[in-house]
């Protein structure tokens, strides 16, 4: 059974919201020393980018709209493949910065009519 696109961007919605709220009275020091809270993170961020690579095989015009769309997939495939690879502060910087931009992007989105 093939999921509907707004499933797929509404799980996108939740995991950023989620991950940009675990970080709001965080410093990236905590993020860097606190190994639940970075594996939280990196779940989110993971989760997300998978939802958006889901999207993209079933309504690939609907996923490229999403600004930097190859980039969150292709930053889920980091952080799954080439973890050893990563530095805590493209993560901080990718939430602290990156994903507000998409969390309003997915707002205005999940509101109109996408088919």
């Amino acid at each position: 059974m093939q999921r509907d696109p707004k499933k797929y961007l509404s799980d996108m919605l939740d995991r950023a919201q989620f991950a940009v709220q675990l970080l709001a009275d965080r410093s990236a020091a905590d993020l860097e020393s606190d190994r639940l809270l970075r594996s939280a993170i990196e779940r989110e961020m993971m989760v997300l980018g998978e939802a958006l690579y889901q999207l993209h095989r079933i309504a690939p015009k609907i996923a490229q709209r999403i600004n930097r769309w190859d980039d969150i997939i292709g930053f889920r495939h980091i952080l799954v493949h080439g973890y050893d690879q990563l530095e805590m502060k493209i993560i901080w910087d990718a939430v602290k910065l990156d994903v507000p931009l998409l969390i309003e992007q997915l707002n205005e989105m999940l509101t109109e009519k996408l088919v």
